[in-house]
């Protein structure tokens, strides 16, 4: 599977600004390890609670890129690209509650 450019994804939606994770697309292609890309919705108590930013700090810290945004339902979506073992450890890194 090879992972969309950031740049697409930023334009899917260009009147959402979307916080882009990682360093970029460069950094996770660094790596000989196969990528994958992981679409995500995240329910619950989200917004206002620095969700995103907390989000983008972790991804910094394992080295995975992507994007992040608050949705009108009141969610939180966005993508995760990397070698697998670093997408999955951002799934085990997220907290149980806020």
């Amino acid at each position: 599977m090879c992972p969309l450019p950031l740049a697409a994804a930023a334009v899917a939606a260009p009147r959402v600004p979307l916080r882009l994770l990682g360093r970029g697309l460069a950094a996770a292609m660094s790596t000989a390890r196969p990528l994958i890309s992981v679409d995500y919705e995240v329910f619950g108590r989200v917004q206002g609670v620095c969700f995103r930013m907390y989000t983008e700090d972790e991804a910094k810290k394992i080295g995975v890129v992507g994007w992040v945004k608050n949705t009108s339902k009141g969610t939180v979506t966005g993508q995760v690209q990397g070698p697998e073992d670093k997408v999955n450890s951002m799934n085990s890194s997220a907290p149980d509650t806020w």
